[in-house]
């Protein structure tokens, strides 16, 4: 990971929810080696924490998104008339 990239991204608004997966895996590795310089420790912790809050965030607004577009489904899916059984081909 360059520092090029992790500036490009440090709002976090133009990472896509892969890249902030692939990002933070690629962060996890550098924690669980036994080389990672004390002084990177709390930037790379502090991406970290950046990246879970952008995940999860996109993945609420993706939840409320498809509950949306389920709830429309059903809106528009028409119903039989409780003394009628549903219509079916055959």
């Amino acid at each position: 990971m360059t520092e090029a990239t992790e500036t490009d991204f440090s709002d976090g608004q133009s990472l896509s929810y892969a890249r902030a997966v692939e990002e933070l895996e690629a962060i996890l590795d550098e924690l669980e080696d036994d080389n990672l310089d004390v002084d990177r420790l709390a930037q790379r912790v502090g991406r970290a924490a950046t990246l879970i809050r952008l995940c999860r965030e996109r993945i609420g607004h993706t939840r409320l998104e498809v509950e949306r577009i389920v709830a429309d489904l059903d809106a528009a899916t028409p119903t039989p008339p409780d003394d009628q059984p549903p219509y079916r081909e055959g």
